[in-house]
């Protein structure tokens, strides 16, 4: 029998479980196909992010910048199309994002500073970038003429060629295969002749293609964008990254660029559901932390867990033939 149907049917658990838990608390609200459009559709611009640093997170490389430079390429598109139009923001915005991309991903290699204190670094200079660029602007907007990406059906065109992308360079080119080696065990990757500093750059310029379809969207959507301060851009970094992990909890029956999708769905309705029941915003962020925290210990002691059920399991059957002879 085909595994296909079983790994389904796990994928869909969580997801699934999660929005009929919020279908008997709130059934009224969650009963409305309403709901469920706008929760899928809300998820589709985090997935895009966690698209952007996805190859980073799962290689042990932590990006904070990525809020920041999606925010400049946007800003950098936004200008671009009030002078030349849809195609001028595009290219304006997808080259901006690629050149960030670049210029992160080579410092890092350069200095070979950790990645954590360099981001954190790289943020705030890339933050002050943003306000230089906006000038005067302060926010920069949109002509709603060129927002269309943001709306059915394009938006779900942009999700599915970002997610094929995104598979592609995951799964079925070389660097995924020198991706993985790294991502398992750095200094094995060395030694076998993978050049890691080249592999880590790529995890960073890779990126950079979703960094701007993230900025594209992201001005589409809001139909303005204005630069931020004092690490504000970082806060947009911790709802794609929640459902990375998610997809990496889930990477044994799910394909990961199917899972952060599935884990920014499940995230979604977790939001909605406690703004449904009427739950504060600090509630939110702490229900939402602790369901990461117990999928994060389950995933990471399910060995431990299975052995001691299997040491239980033994010890009942030892126990019951001691008893019958």
């Amino acid at each position: 029998m085909s595994k296909l149907p079983v790994r389904i049917l796990k994928t869909l658990i969580l997801p699934v479980g999660v929005y009929l838990v919020f279908l008997v608390i709130s059934f009224k609200r969650f009963s409305n196909f309403d709901m469920l459009y706008t929760i899928i559709v809300q998820s589709i611009v985090p997935t895009i992010y966690a698209y952007a640093i996805g190859y980073n997170i799962m290689s042990g490389v932590f990006d904070f910048t990525i809020g920041s430079r999606i925010i400049i390429s946007g800003v950098v598109g936004g200008i671009a199309a009030a002078r030349f139009g849809f195609v001028g923001m595009f290219i304006a915005a997808m080259a901006s994002a690629y050149l960030l991309a670049a210029l992160t991903g080579g410092l890092y290699r350069l200095l070979r500073i950790p990645a954590l204190v360099l981001t954190i670094g790289l943020t705030m200079i890339y933050e002050m970038l943003g306000k230089i660029i906006a000038g005067s602007f302060g926010f920069i907007r949109l002509d709603s003429k060129y927002g269309f990406l943001s709306k059915s059906p394009y938006i779900f065109i942009v999700l599915i060629v970002c997610a094929v992308v995104f598979y592609i360079f995951l799964d079925r080119t070389k660097f995924s295969f020198h991706f993985r080696a790294v991502a398992s065990n750095e200094v094995v990757a060395k030694n076998a002749g993978i050049n890691v500093d080249a592999v880590k750059f790529k995890t960073f310029f890779y990126g950079g293609f979703f960094a701007g379809v993230g900025a594209l969207l992201t001005l589409s959507q809001s139909g303005a964008i204005g630069f931020q301060s004092n690490l504000a851009s970082v806060s947009s970094v911790f709802k794609p990254m929640m459902g990375i992990l998610l997809a990496m909890v889930m990477q044994s029956f799910c394909n990961q660029t199917i899972g952060i999708f599935i884990g920014q769905f499940t995230l979604n309705t977790i939001f909605f559901g406690l703004i449904a029941v009427g739950m504060p915003d600090t509630f939110q962020n702490v229900v939402v932390g602790l369901f990461l925290l117990v999928l994060m210990f389950i995933s990471e002691n399910s060995n431990k867990i299975r052995a001691r059920r299997n040491l239980m399991k033994a010890a009942k059957s030892h126990a019951e033939q001691i008893v019958d002879g």
